[in-house]
């Protein structure tokens, strides 16, 4: 079963122009039952989804109507379908009396920021000779901030952590360590085996949907500038957590790579091994890393720049999504904020310095592939021999 994890059901923002509903096509208004929609399905989903049980919806075709923003009104069956396909979630409808309460409790929101902003003039007004400058939003802390994960959280946590199971767990480094050392052991061997490593990866991230999302192209981009980073911090997540027999000097990479590669490469596997323990944390973090524009420390000719503003601004919005997660997460795993600013602080650090060795990797790579790559498997080929001429 291929569980897909969402944003919270029901809870909307703020889209940016670009943004289309995910059933028709339409323009989208904001998150409706916890997907992307326009206001047409948004109103459609909350008629109809509360009757399913109660009558019948019947298809007059196939049972495959397109459901587009020309077509949407001819088949309410395919289109319910496709609501519920997509990731629209009942549960997130409210009832008459939920709905009464929401706006009570909005209202009295609403009164105690007109008063706190009131208290607040007054307080900058006798205090005119001081100014403090706060952050707002992620960046403001205090003593009364939640350290608590929501149900949410965790159903969405549990989510990844199965999905990572299914889709890498799998493609595991057995198959390379298992390989003889002697002469007939080549660098494209190695790439080769390693190509449903890739597989798995990608099947793990295209559950995100809002990665999914993505245009095909802008997705690709994606991938081409990122995958060769991630791979391997997922390789020590994989090393680390799968076969933990196997933390020592192998023969087979001290045969492929050359030994100081090797060892900057051991170095990196040796820095990040104090968080591939924990059970969510790098499953978490390689989505985040993926909804990068681009990893590389190095600007080469292998980086391909997506110029559609509105495409960047929603893979930005997109990253804010697991980043806020991850931060959430964090912070419920230490003993308190200063902990996790030097928690987080040391795995970004961490992660720069694997981004240096990667610039070092490159360098071997792409010495020695060019002689090599007509024995690469499509896929690899396509990781390591990326195309200049993509943009989106």
């Amino acid at each position: 079963m291929n569980i897909e994890f969402r944003t919270k059901p029901g809870r909307k923002r703020k889209t940016k122009d670009g943004d289309i509903c995910l059933v028709c096509g339409d323009p989208a208004i904001g998150l409706n039952f916890g997907v992307q929609t326009c206001s047409p399905c948004k109103a459609f989903f909350r008629r109809n989804a509360v009757k399913l049980g109660t009558i019948e919806f019947q298809c007059r075709g196939d049972g495959d109507c397109p459901v587009t923003s020309e077509s949407r009104r001819q088949c309410n069956c395919c289109r319910l379908a496709k609501c519920i396909r997509i990731g629209m979630d009942r549960k997130a409808i409210r009832t008459d009396d939920q709905r009464l309460e929401r706006l009570q409790l909005i209202e009295t929101n609403r009164q105690k920021r007109a008063e706190q902003k009131v208290e607040d003039e007054k307080s900058l007004a006798t205090n005119n000779k001081q100014i403090i400058i706060r952050p707002n939003g992620l960046l403001r802390y205090s003593k009364t901030y939640s350290f608590s994960l929501s149900s949410y959280d965790y159903t969405l946590l549990t989510n990844i952590f199965h999905e990572y199971e299914r889709a890498c767990v799998p493609h595991t480094y057995k198959e390379h360590l298992n390989m003889p050392v002697n002469e007939t052991l080549t660098l494209h061997k190695f790439l080769n085996a390693s190509s449903n490593m890739y597989i798995g990866f990608i099947s793990y991230i295209n559950s995100v949907p809002e990665f999914r999302s993505i245009p095909v192209d802008a997705k690709m981009l994606l991938i081409k500038n990122n995958v060769q980073q991630i791979l391997r911090k997922n390789s020590t997540l994989i090393m680390k957590t799968i076969t933990p027999d196997l933390d020592r000097d192998s023969p087979v990479f001290l045969h492929i790579f050359p030994k100081d590669v090797y060892m900057s490469m051991r170095d990196t596997s040796i820095a990040l091994s104090p968080f591939v323990h924990d059970p969510m944390l790098m499953k978490l973090f390689l989505i985040t890393l993926m909804l990068s524009k681009y990893l590389n420390v190095e600007y080469t000719n292998y980086h391909i720049e997506c110029n559609d503003e509105n495409i960047t601004r929603n893979i930005f919005a997109a990253q804010n999504i697991y980043v806020e997660l991850l931060w959430r997460y964090i912070l419920s795993r230490c003993a308190n904020y200063q902990q996790s600013v030097h928690f987080l602080t040391s795995l970004i650090t961490r992660t720069l310095y694997s981004q240096t060795v990667q610039v070092k990797l490159n360098k071997f790579m792409h010495t020695i592939i060019p002689s090599q790559n007509h024995q690469l498997e499509p896929i690899i080929k396509s990781l390591w021999n990326p195309s200049e001429e993509n943009s989106c």
